[in-house]
């Protein structure tokens, strides 16, 4: 049985990590979640991991991501060929792509895992626009929990609630509290969520640091 509406509900597909992860681990937490940007299941091998997967779903010029690619092989500082898995590739909208790598910064230095990067930038300059590392320093709980509340929202968006509220905000100038916006609605829920669905269409931009609460200030995006 097929079915084309575009709503119509598609399982997501198993994980294309290159190679399998054993789900059991007495020293990290190991497990899949759902990854819209491909319509499938993405692995994780850390808790590190895992958030920032959250993180990097929840971004609006993220095209794709994909965890653990195919390998790379390169020639290390001793002359030895090598292989190396980045922990996720990730695909921009401009068309930019980013191989990346999550580590815990006190696991950074020993990890040699910039010396890698810089072997295959050298080696490989076309595999990848940017080479990143990133650790628990840039990957802040309070950023997790707001990607949380943009992926939310988007499973929950409500066009006509979206429409109400940019009518509202078309009367509306400065700097706003979010309760503001959210009491304009009879449903406390309907209105926090459309608000975080023009935050993540970057009709709406926090002006202020912090997770995204009722004391959160905003203001409207020029370019909306």
């Amino acid at each position: 049985m097929c079915n084309d509406n575009s709503n119509f509900f598609k399982p997501a597909d198993a994980s294309r990590a290159s190679r399998r992860i054993t789900l059991k681990s007495s020293v990290s937490s190991r497990g899949f979640i759902p990854n819209h940007t491909g319509n499938c299941w993405a692995s994780y091998e850390s808790t590190l991991e895992r958030d920032f997967l959250t993180i990097v779903r929840a971004l609006p010029d993220v095209k794709r991501v994909e965890e653990q690619p195919e390998p790379v092989t390169y020639v290390d500082g001793d002359g030895k060929r090598r292989k190396h898995t980045f922990d996720f590739v990730i695909y921009l909208t401009t068309g930019e792509k980013f191989a990346c790598d999550i580590k815990p910064e006190n696991r950074l230095a020993r990890s040699g895992i910039k010396e890698v990067h810089h072997c295959i930038r050298k080696q490989r300059p076309n595999y990848a626009d940017r080479f990143l590392v990133r650790t628990d320093r840039k990957i802040s709980r309070v950023l997790v929990r707001n990607s949380e509340l943009i992926l939310r929202a988007r499973n929950l968006k409500n066009e006509e609630a979206i429409g109400e509220l940019r009518q509202h905000l078309a009367t509306m100038h400065g700097v706003f509290r979010l309760a503001a916006l959210v009491a304009h609605f009879s449903e406390e829920a309907i209105g926090f969520n459309a608000v975080l669905n023009l935050i993540d269409l970057q009709e709406l931009k926090p002006v202020t640091r912090g997770p995204i609460n009722d004391d959160t200030e905003l203001q409207i995006c020029l370019a909306a």
